[in-house]
């Protein structure tokens, strides 16, 4: 039997061998994890990216589609007021008409003709309601600021609720879109409150600051979950959002930092809103 050992240069050269091998095997497998984890980068790089693209495309779509509802709002509130006012103010003159015309024995034609004079009456200032809702002509007589006060004193006297406007934009001049966004950001959010915030107080504030105008609407009501914020069955939101980012801005939604109340916040670059002289939009540019 031979007890003999190993010579050690061949222990060594062996010892070699396996570290080798070893840091063969190390190495294919670091290679190989590398690999895979720069794959799953890239990959999620490619992925970021389109996601990207596509809120960019979908952004682009909303601002489209707002700006589009605006212009069919105006086309319609333009028909009701030619059309539908123009037509019910002549059947209002023609019933005054045939009422000087009866005689004083035809009481129930005279009855009958008062009661559609009424009737006439108020679809004409339905009609008006119903276009100053679509297109707020109010925008374009009194400009922005003006509106938002009779905006803040109307809703006041329609729910009960006290409201106050604040600004120190008074003599800026508004771009129209711009104006037209704020002044339906404001109207939806004021809705809101009516229907949902049990609120007794709600102030307005537009405010010209350096760089930018700030909107704040806010209440002492019950508040709002983050996840009505985010949610998307709330169209209203999303829509007060969708308006904001198209104007280049940030829109922020949430409690006012006491134990109830909701805030409402809309930054907007200055160069979106304002139009002053220097400004660097065409002086062409339509304002309120």
């Amino acid at each position: 039997m031979n007890n003999q050992k190993p010579p050690y240069h061949e222990l060594e050269s062996k010892m070699e061998e396996a570290e080798k091998l070893i840091h063969a095997l190390r190495t294919q497998q670091v290679d190989a994890i590398v690999g895979e984890r720069h794959i799953m980068l890239v990959r999620l790089k490619q992925a970021e990216e389109n996601l990207k693209s596509s809120r960019n495309q979908l952004r682009a779509l909303a601002s489209y589609l707002l700006s589009a509802r605006e212009n069919e709002r105006a086309v319609i509130a333009r028909e009701l007021h030619d059309e539908f006012g123009q037509g019910l103010t002549s059947l209002q003159l023609g019933l005054s008409w045939i009422s000087r015309k009866l005689t004083p024995g035809q009481q129930p034609l005279q009855k009958k003709i008062k009661s559609l004079s009424a009737t006439t009456t108020n679809l004409m200032r339905s009609v008006k309601n119903i276009a100053s809702e679509l297109r707020p002509g109010v925008l374009n007589e009194l400009g922005l600021v003006k509106t938002l006060k009779s905006e803040a004193r109307e809703f006041e006297g329609h729910t009960g609720i006290r409201c106050r406007f604040k600004t120190n934009t008074a003599k800026a001049k508004f771009d129209r879109s711009a104006a037209v966004a704020i002044f339906r950001i404001v109207q939806a959010a004021l809705t809101n409150i009516a229907r949902h915030a049990h609120a007794s107080r709600a102030h307005i504030a537009l405010t010209k600051r350096k760089n930018g105008v700030t909107l704040t609407v806010t209440d002492n009501g019950k508040g709002i979950s983050r996840k009505l914020v985010y949610g998307h069955d709330s169209l209203g939101i999303t829509g007060m959002r969708e308006r904001a980012l198209a104007l280049g801005g940030t829109f922020t939604l949430g409690g006012s930092g006491s134990s109830k109340g909701t805030i409402l916040t809309v930054q907007i670059p200055l160069s979106r809103v304002i139009i002053g002289p220097a400004s660097s939009r065409s002086r062409n540019t339509p304002q309120f």
